[in-house]
């Protein structure tokens, strides 16, 4: 009897020749994309993978280069640079050390249907990419940056946003500060944050003025937050985020309204390294261990692809507050 009569047969595995007569191509094809190599068209990578999936059938990691895809919202300006863009270089590093391969999909619903992949780190996400990366779920692992609505079962690995909160309003609050003010889009992290922030005020028995703390959408101007909380008599503002939101505000403040930082008003941001230090003045910042964070979701991813149902699912990792000279 032949190989490929034997190979056939019912109750044995299915192997790539199966495959091939399947979906219609060669052995070499199916290689190729099991392999994650190039020179295979979309639409012939997608019918291997979806025939794939229906054999059950997988290349031994051991004879295969293990690929993840690291994705970021393409809708976010930080996919280039600030905070998504710094997480996704430490996340291909912390890859790179251990010989893993890894994707950077420009446009993730068009590129992930057509690989082959190990897993997934998805470092910011809205609707749409959620939705998408749920259907992944059903047949690799997902670890998510930064997600604190989490469901049950999934697996993040987070910064103290929570704890990032408390320590801003704390450290306003011992110099004296009491109209504090807080900016930040509408989103889970930046509600965490809040949580924390309010949580020190209480404890200060401070009231918080509503008009104060702004959680907005990312449509409305960030010159017109700041103006508003400028208004209403802010003496203080936390702005959270290492994407440059602490130095745009800071701008604005200066150059634009005239006003001096901290003398007239105090100001602590996100850490953004090498460049929160150099700003006129220094910048206070709460800085998110992003590179600690890289590791510890690749050794989680890992641990997943490996089968290890002993993992931790969540992990939050502290923050540190950096003292510096924009908050007298």
């Amino acid at each position: 009897m032949s190989p490929n009569k034997s190979e056939s047969r019912p109750g044995k595995r299915a192997t790539i020749y199966d495959l091939a007569r399947l979906a219609k191509v060669s052995p070499g094809t199916v290689s190729r994309v099991l392999n994650n190599r190039d020179k295979v068209k979309a639409d012939t990578r997608e019918r291997v993978l979806r025939c794939a999936r229906e054999l059950n059938l997988k290349p031994q990691a051991s004879v295969r280069a293990r690929q993840f895809a690291i994705l970021s919202e393409p809708t976010f300006t930080d996919r280039i640079e600030g905070y998504a863009a710094t997480l996704t270089a430490h996340l291909s590093f912390a890859f790179s050390r251990r010989n893993v391969g890894v994707v950077l999909p420009t446009d993730p619903f068009e590129q992930l249907p057509g690989s082959f992949l190990d897993g997934v780190v998805a470092v910011t996400y809205e609707h749409r990419l959620l939705a998408l990366l749920e259907k992944l779920e059903a047949r690799m692992p997902v670890v998510y940056m930064d997600r604190f609505e989490l469901p049950e079962g999934h697996s993040a690995v987070c910064s103290d946003h929570y704890n990032a909160g408390y320590l801003a309003a704390r450290h306003f609050l011992a110099r004296g500060r009491r109209r504090l003010a807080f900016l930040g889009a509408d989103v889970a992290p930046f509600r965490e944050r809040l949580r924390g922030y309010r949580k020190a005020m209480e404890e200060a028995s401070v009231q918080p003025d509503e008009r104060l703390l702004l959680l907005v959408g990312r449509e409305v101007s960030n010159l017109s937050v700041i103006t508003r909380v400028v208004r209403a008599g802010a003496d203080c503002i936390f702005v959270p985020g290492s994407s440059f939101q602490a130095i745009e505000c800071l701008h604005v403040l200066s150059y634009v309204m005239g006003i001096k930082v901290p003398e007239q008003i105090s100001l602590i941001g996100g850490e953004n390294a090498g460049i929160s230090a150099l700003q006129n003045p220094p910048l206070t910042t709460i800085e998110e261990p992003l590179k600690e964070m890289a590791e510890k979701a690749v050794a989680m991813i890992e641990r997943l692809t490996a089968g290890d149902r002993t993992a931790r699912k969540n992990l939050i990792l502290p923050v540190r507050l950096i003292e510096r000279d924009s908050v007298a």
